[in-house]
């Protein structure tokens, strides 16, 4: 690490670490955290901003299919699998979370699954205790979408919220959508069962905050900084955010790929996605834009770190791991 770089590092460490005054009122006593398996964060320096990269833990489908690719034959989802250097049925996805230090504001992407589905996930707020960062030092949480690794985060498993101080921001239409007294799954494969698990666990999550929520149109720059952009599809109103520092940009897209099979056979589809066929050509025209534009991706289930390209092969687009040579911070 150069000397520009430790000294941001220290920076942005000491501007959220744990305070002799905070340090009595943190959610998480560092000294009991049990699990010594912690993540440490990935710094990036981006122009004049810099954002971490935590990971929340991972989810394994031990049978892929037929959440993903429903309708396609086993034997060729496994090929596919298998010339990706893949398991060829069971499908792991990171839960990647990326936390943005600007200024006054300490912004979150997203929250994570919390502990409510097993211990493999709701690391998220044990790793930034890890990292010294005092979860009341988030001030701003930016909601991508309503699923429950996404938002899960927000609350305790007695029902406190993680973040007392945060505010949150989600699109309108993805809001909407949720809180209404049916949200349309008509174009979904998802079971009914799922469905009503879903949808229930997402509003309880939402009408816990709601004093604290606002909405954004998609299209909105929020903070100066991150744009904002609609991806419907996997929901109705999941919102990738694009930052920007220095004429550098990272996009966060989110959950329009969860798996590099999703990215080499895009029209395979996923019955996670509210509007299956949606899914598919929101899929389909990102990959066109990211490899046209060359742009830098950070996703939120591909492999850790979640950073990467877009890359296209006889037609066939492949996901393009970002090439880092430090273990603790990038300098784009």
């Amino acid at each position: 690490m150069n000397r520009r770089n430790a000294i941001k590092l220290a920076t942005i460490a000491s501007s959220l670490l744990l305070t002799p005054s905070t340090m009595g009122q943190t959610i998480i006593d560092k000294s009991k955290v049990k699990n010594k398996a912690l993540i440490a964060p990935l710094v990036v320096h981006l122009g004049k901003i810099d954002f971490l990269l935590f990971s929340d833990g991972q989810m394994t489908f031990d049978k892929a299919q037929p959440t993903f690719a429903p309708m396609v034959s086993k034997i060729d989802f496994e090929a596919g699998a298998e010339k990706l250097h893949l398991q060829k049925n069971i499908i792991d996805l990171g839960i990647n979370i990326m936390l943005i230090q600007k200024s006054d504001k300490t912004i979150l992407i997203d929250a994570g699954m919390g502990k409510h589905f097993g211990d493999n996930q709701g690391k998220l707020l044990e790793n930034l205790i890890h990292a010294g960062i005092d979860p009341r030092s988030i001030t701003n949480i930016l909601i991508t979408h309503g699923h429950r690794d996404h938002i899960g985060g927000i609350i305790s498993l007695d029902r406190t919220q993680n973040f007392p101080n945060a505010k949150y921001h989600i699109a309108k239409k993805e809001y909407d959508f949720w809180m209404s007294d049916i949200p349309d799954f008509s174009h979904s494969k998802l079971s009914a069962e799922q469905i009503k698990a879903t949808v229930s666990f997402t509003k309880n999550i939402l009408e816990k905050i709601d004093s604290k929520l606002e909405k954004f149109e998609p299209g909105e720059k929020l903070f100066g900084f991150i744009q904002t952009e609609l991806a419907v599809g996997h929901t109705p109103g999941q919102t990738i955010f694009t930052i920007t520092s220095e004429e550098k940009s990272v996009k966060n897209i989110v959950d329009v790929f969860h798996t590099p099979l999703m990215v080499a056979q895009p029209d395979w589809g996923v019955c996670l996605d509210v509007d299956f066929n949606q899914g598919i050509k929101t899929r389909i025209r990102l990959l066109e834009e990211s490899f046209a534009n060359k742009t830098l991706l950070m996703s939120s289930h591909l492999p850790w770190p979640g950073l990467g390209y877009i890359d296209k092969e006889n037609d066939q687009y492949n996901w393009n791991a970002f090439k880092y040579y430090t273990p603790t911070n990038i300098q784009l």
